[in-house]
């Protein structure tokens, strides 16, 4: 059974409603995230999507098991079967909004009795690059690592050569109280398919962490 892919536009009269004036003092992220999730109704439903928001407000490319539900006054929806067909050896260029992290077991827990922390990639490269070194450099070396690391999990072999990453933001959401951050950043570049079930999979359902904040969306195009 495919998946759908759709992109989603939000009208111009959304923005009069309460719920989305409510959202603004959230933080972006968490706009985005209340904004698709209004796509998907249904209580106790597990979030069965990934999204990424375009450079046009209020506009978003979602991968979702479901198709989404368009509300006329709301949204303008646009929907199509997806079912990557992608074979070992293909060349594709590829483009991800990503959250890198890495997991930290905090100082002196050399028994493992504390479980690990999540940090952000970047910021962790900055704060142990030496005094003098090059902070700049480190944190690019990280953020590359990171992607290098981990996509043959995802079924490609990135050409580092070809790698881009650009757009590192740091996000800071409220809701009910609670403070939630994460960051974020832009990867862009070569791959080829070393496994394309494991690829399929993660064009469907995203990769890393912070898919329900608009990260994770793994998306590719076959080399002319």
């Amino acid at each position: 059974m495919s998946h759908f892919f759709s992109r989603v536009r939000m009208l111009p009269v959304a923005h009069q409603q309460p719920w989305f004036r409510e959202l603004v003092c959230h933080g972006e992220a968490y706009r985005d995230h209340a904004i698709v999730w209004k796509l998907f109704p249904g209580n106790d439903v597990p979030r069965d999507f990934v999204f990424r928001a375009l450079e046009e407000p209020g506009t978003y490319f979602v991968v979702s098991a479901r198709m989404p539900k368009s509300s006329a006054d709301l949204f303008e929806v646009q929907s199509k079967p997806y079912l990557p067909r992608l074979s070992e050896g293909d060349w594709l260029q590829f483009d991800l909004r990503a959250n890198p992290t890495v997991s930290i077991r905090p100082e002196g827990d050399s028994a493992g009795k504390t479980r690990s922390r999540r940090h952000d990639v970047l910021m962790h490269a900055k704060r142990f690059t030496a005094p003098g070194g090059d902070i700049a450099a480190a944190m690019e070396t990280a953020g590359r690592n990171w992607i290098m690391s981990r996509a043959p999990a995802w079924g490609v072999e990135v050409i580092e050569e070809s790698l881009q990453q650009n757009g590192y933001c740091q996000h800071r959401l409220q809701h009910k109280g609670r403070r939630i951050e994460f960051s974020s950043l832009e990867y862009r570049g070569l791959v080829r398919v070393t496994d394309a079930v494991s690829l399929r999979i993660a064009l469907l359902q995203g990769v890393g962490h912070a898919r329900g904040f608009g990260c994770g969306l793994l998306l590719v195009r076959r080399m002319n």
